[in-house]
């Protein structure tokens, strides 16, 4: 059998939010703000950027209401339950401290830093202070992948023995910063699916400055075995994401964020994502952004942290530098000019 994919009401049973978004650059533009459109609930009340040019473009195109160009001015001058953070991942840091210090609630791109020592104390902090901090890993929220997870939540699964994951980016200017902006993402759907790593051993080769494959075994903590292979060697034009969940006598894949497969004993389901991608690498798809959006909204008034929080942030970089560790990698980190 072969469906679409199930979409759904984001805008039930959520009040009036009013948001603040600290940047307007590329990302913000192409993913953030277009999923504005599906959650009517959200008043966007400011934008900021550095480039004010730039803050006034977006403002008027997206319809927010005021422009700043510094946000310190914006949290003393607005009424905003939360702030929503996308520019370059070595400011996030500074900002999303600032927002949890003037009493914010708080939705970051990935990765919230560079290092782990730095997510840990921001997750500390976050703690301390009380404030809800979601990570935007938007394939969590996309509807493959909450599917997949219903199914291993069905009795008939079973208890999931093993997870497979195979991940195959394109090159960034250093290694560090392929694994931080693009094989995140398949560590935390790796840890979604699973829990915390407590055994890892990784096997890789290095060809170049910013080019590797990746060879992963795991132990979770809840017991279930991890296999992986990540890797630079895709292109812009050709992208390879394939998980795979294996439980009692079955087992569900998830194929490029959009199509999902659950086989049984003689017999098998297929859904696909209605959603069409939002780039040519395929595993891009708005409705990943709209549910997290929709989940930190959630979160500010339910006080329960969604995920990914700041805590599974710490844990997914915290991997990454590990596998750089065990392989030699050199930890070089390039911002990524435009991304952001």
């Amino acid at each position: 059998m072969k469906d679409k994919v199930d979409s759904k009401d984001w805008n039930v049973n959520l009040p009036e939010t009013k948001l603040g978004f600290i940047g307007a650059g590329t990302h913000a533009t192409n993913m953030l703000f277009p999923s504005l459109n599906y959650l009517d609930f959200i008043q966007r009340v400011a934008v900021c950027d550095i480039n004010r040019e730039r803050a006034e473009f977006v403002a008027k195109r997206f319809g927010f209401d005021r422009t700043y160009t510094d946000y310190n001015e914006m949290f003393e001058k607005e009424d905003l339950d939360g702030v929503v953070v996308c520019i370059n991942a070595g400011q996030h840091p500074k900002v999303v401290k600032a927002c949890m210090e003037a009493g914010l609630d708080v939705f970051v791109e990935k990765p919230v830093s560079v290092t782990h020592e730095e997510t840990k104390e921001l997750w500390e902090l976050s703690q301390k202070l009380g404030r809800i901090v979601m990570v935007d890993h938007q394939k969590r929220g996309s509807a493959a992948y909450r599917k997949a997870m219903d199914i291993i939540k069905r009795p008939e699964f079973g208890e999931v023995m093993m997870i497979e994951a195979k991940a195959h980016g394109y090159p960034y200017d250093t290694l560090l910063t392929c694994l931080l902006e693009w094989h995140s993402h398949a560590v935390d759907i790796f840890r979604a699916f699973g829990s915390d790593i407590v055994e890892l051993k990784a096997m890789g080769k290095s060809v170049a400055k910013n080019r590797c494959a990746i060879g992963l075994v795991c132990k979770f903590e809840n017991g279930v075995v991890g296999t992986a292979n990540w890797g630079t060697e895709g292109n812009r034009g050709y992208f390879c994401e394939r998980i795979e969940v294996v439980g009692a006598m079955c087992g569900v894949i998830v194929e490029n964020a959009r199509k999902v497969t659950y086989y049984r004993e003689n017999t098998s389901e297929v859904w696909e994502s209605d959603w069409a991608p939002l780039s040519v690498n395929m595993t891009h798809v708005l409705d990943g952004y709209v549910e997290n959006i929709r989940s930190f909204c959630e979160g500010i008034y339910t006080r329960v942290a969604p995920k990914p929080s700041l805590y599974d942030e710490w844990k997914n970089i915290e991997i990454l530098h590990e596998i750089c560790d065990q392989l030699g990698f050199e930890k070089e980190w390039k911002v990524v000019i435009g991304e952001r």
